[in-house]
């Protein structure tokens, strides 16, 4: 279970409601990235021995965003591999960013309102602090639900019907869900990522794409109540 600590102290030491604004804003820049990385649609995109800077530069061109180098992760990818021949139709610019960096082994990172590409070690060391307000998945809903009664058939010796009371099933507390979440999502919990409960919510410091996944967690408890 997780050590609950004042609010006061919490918020005091992430830098207050500035901190978290500051934190929404750059989020919005991140989702307008993807968003139009997600609906740019690429008709054709064909290199031969075309090195994977030019591709990458095109795709930025075509997509409307800018795509920064991390210049030594870039030095450290082999000639060989910045080689790039494809032969890509109506394809997402994500997409086609996806697989040009899977064939050098970087990964998408997000610094200074720019989409920064950089080794998966120095993706993960950027991380984020969102707060997720959880009171919807841990309060207590009261439901009066009668009992079922089944009527025994007519050779049944036994008196009177059958009455069955359904169990009533079990809130999870916030720290229950905080331990859902770090048993489900894959980081470095207690190291590079972490979760403080204050007050019903989950205050996580973490990579954005553990966000990702938090968030979708989140949303698939939200809809199993």
């Amino acid at each position: 279970m997780k050590r609950w600590i004042p609010a006061l102290a919490i918020l005091a030491a992430l830098g207050g409601a500035p901190l978290l604004a500051g934190e929404d804003k750059e989020d919005a820049t991140y989702r307008k990235i993807e968003s139009q990385l997600e609906s740019t649609v690429i008709a054709t995109l064909a290199y031969e021995d075309a090195d994977v800077v030019e591709v990458v530069k095109d795709i930025a061109k075509k997509a409307r965003v800018t795509i920064v180098w991390d210049k030594k992760a870039l030095e450290a990818v082999s000639d060989s591999d910045r080689k790039v021949t494809l032969e890509l139709a109506e394809i997402k610019a994500g997409n086609a960013l996806n697989i040009l960096l899977d064939q050098i082994k970087l990964k998408k990172s997000y610094k200074n309102g720019v989409l920064y590409l950089t080794t998966e070690e120095k993706a993960e060391e950027v991380t984020i602090t969102k707060t997720y307000d959880v009171r919807d998945i841990t309060v207590k809903i009261t439901d009066f639900v009668g009992p079922r009664i089944r009527l025994k058939a007519a050779d049944d010796s036994g008196g009177g019907p059958e009455i069955y009371i359904d169990e009533e099933k079990e809130t999870p507390t916030t720290e229950d869900v905080s331990d859902l979440v770090q048993e489900s999502v894959k980081a470095d919990w207690g190291g590079k990522a972490s979760i403080t409960l204050v007050k019903g919510n989950l205050i996580v410091r973490a990579p954005r794409a553990v966000h990702k996944e938090v968030a979708t967690l989140l949303n698939q408890l939200r809809s199993s109540k």
